[in-house]
């Protein structure tokens, strides 16, 4: 009886540690669960080709990569705030750069930070228009019929890696009386020059009256805007919409 109840109780000892060891291995499993990568479903939607980053706002670049439009990839990220970034119409390296005499590309743009701590997660990145695109319409020329150009300065050079417009060096010639824009903060410097013989004869500030106009460059996307420029002899009118002014126009020629 002895040697049956001692046979009987380390029966019951054995299924009690395999229990045991289970409970044990799956803490474990959850324990490694917390530590894996978060699966990012990225549905990129623009007009492509699209090139997209992602990195982690603690530091350091996870992906780089471009698709020809419309697509969901998938990447592992880790369980931590990723900063997002995808762009259309230029390369995307340390952000997007304007070359300095060149107008705006048709940007469009999606910039975000998420938070992935979750085993999964879904991200509908839509681009969205990231320029103006101005037209001018020039009346009534002075004197004889001097030929005059016109050119856009600014103080956005394009868009910095946190979504916003990067501050540097911008000017572009009004090619026909059309040109494209980044987009600006609002207290951004942009002004117009009027051009005759290869020199500025006058300059206006464009930016003071595009605001005062109603105008919004947060809108998610951007408007194109007519700026209708009548010259005279001693005066220049400039309309956009229902708003104009007129300011006196002193030009040595």
């Amino acid at each position: 009886m002895w040697r049956h109840s001692s046979v009987m109780a380390g029966r019951r000892v054995i299924p009690a540690l395999l229990v045991s060891f289970l409970v044990t291995s799956c803490a474990a499993v959850k324990e490694d669960r917390r530590n894996c990568p978060c699966s990012l479903a990225l549905n990129l939607s623009g007009p492509g080709p699209i090139e997209y980053r992602v990195e982690s706002v603690e530091g350091g670049v996870l992906h780089v990569g471009s698709v020809q439009g419309d697509t969901v990839i998938y990447r592992d990220v880790p369980r931590s705030r990723v900063r997002i970034m995808a762009v259309s119409g230029a390369p995307l390296t340390d952000g997007v750069h304007i070359p300095y005499g060149s107008e705006s590309p048709p940007l469009y743009l999606y910039h975000g930070v998420i938070s992935a701590q979750s085993e999964a997660l879904k991200v509908n990145a839509a681009l969205h228009k990231n320029f103006c695109r101005l037209t001018l319409v020039l009346d009534g020329p002075p004197g004889d019929g001097e030929p005059i150009g016109i050119s856009v300065r600014g103080a956005v050079e394009g868009i910095s890696l946190d979504g916003r417009p990067a501050p540097g060096d911008f000017r572009c010639r009004a090619v026909s009386g059309v040109c494209s824009l980044p987009r600006q903060a609002p207290s951004d410097r942009l002004l117009l020059d009027i051009v005759m013989e290869d020199r500025v004869v006058r300059t206006f500030a464009l930016g003071t009256y595009i605001r005062e106009a109603g105008y919004d460059w947060t809108d998610t996307d951007l408007e194109d805007i007519t700026i209708h420029i009548c010259l005279s002899v001693t005066h220049i009118r400039f309309r956009i919409g229902d708003w104009s002014m007129e300011q006196c126009m002193s030009v040595e020629i």
